[in-house]
């Protein structure tokens, strides 16, 4: 389960996004890097950073992702990555954190 950080370039945490079950299955896209170039490379041993210039790429993966699945909570869960993914996109210096590791 990933938890996801919108962070300013200090790395002050600006909002956060807690993991649901199961979001694992969709975001790690392991099989299609050409489709997914950032989230192939997320895994549950390691963090991702994703810097606000990568936004737009991100928020495309998202979209295809958003038509491929069919659960409503999955569905929720992905609208709410894109809008921090917007929000990243829109304060410059900030990025995504998404990471497989337990926060305090």
């Amino acid at each position: 389960m990933f938890t996801i950080l919108l962070q300013a370039e200090n790395y002050e945490v600006i909002e956060e996004l807690s993991s649901i079950e199961g979001d694992e299955e969709y975001l790690i896209q392991e099989v299609d890097s050409e489709k997914f170039p950032l989230l192939s490379g997320l895994s549950t041993t390691e963090y991702l950073p994703v810097i606000s210039e990568w936004m737009p790429y991100l928020m495309r993966e998202l979209d295809f992702l958003i038509d491929q699945v069919q659960d409503i909570r999955s569905l929720e869960h992905l609208k709410k990555i894109k809008e921090l993914a917007k929000k990243c996109k829109e304060l410059e210096g900030s990025f995504l954190f998404i990471t497989p590791f337990e926060l305090d």
